[in-house]
């Protein structure tokens, strides 16, 4: 799928039509420390009226539940610019997160109803569910190739996981830890 130019689509078609979602959990093993006791994956996950997380992945340690809103982007493209700094395909991915955080912030009381449309109403929700908490709540960008990074790019992509708390990624690193999966599992 990613040797050809690839839009955010066809990888999103991809994903859902073979039911590869162990793809996008592959986010969780690759960059968060949570997900090892149980984890779910909801795709097109929607922040009503405007706005749709492509996917969100909710993980629990030991601490609890974490919640990891994920966008993706194009393979190809203006990913980053000639001078390593983000292109328009990042930047239009920081854009949309910075818009769900808002959100989030303003009707975070609103996801009880989404999660309990999705989880029923036979399960009571654990508290990470009803009440706000920023520090379990986290973004994750995939965006371009490892050949479209830069050294500029990874330290302002490290600016932008401390500052704003949005991890990007390309694609080579889903793949790379799909590999290790696979290579550590005998599978």
């Amino acid at each position: 799928m990613l040797e050809s130019e690839a839009t955010e689509r066809e990888i999103l078609n991809f994903i859902n039509n073979n039911r590869y979602y162990f793809i996008i959990g592959s986010i969780l093993k690759s960059s968060y420390n949570f997900g090892h006791h149980k984890a779910y994956a909801f795709k097109e996950f929607e922040l009503p009226p405007n706005y749709i997380a492509d996917y969100l992945l909710v993980g629990k340690n030991s601490s609890g539940y974490h919640f990891v809103f994920i966008e993706l982007e194009n393979s190809t493209g203006s990913i980053v610019n000639s001078d390593g700094t983000f292109g328009s395909t990042i930047r239009k991915g920081q854009k949309q997160i910075e818009d769900w955080d808002e959100w989030i912030d303003g009707n975070f009381s609103h996801l009880r109803l989404l999660f309990q449309k999705y989880l029923g109403t036979q399960i009571p929700l654990p508290g990470e569910f009803i009440i706000l908490d920023k520090t379990r709540i986290h973004y994750a960008l995939v965006a371009g190739r490892r050949h479209d990074f830069r050294e500029k790019t990874y330290r302002l992509q490290r600016k932008l996981k401390r500052d704003q708390n949005i991890t990007l990624l390309h694609y080579d690193n889903l793949v790379d830890t799909i590999q290790l999966f696979k290579k550590s599992s005998n599978y």
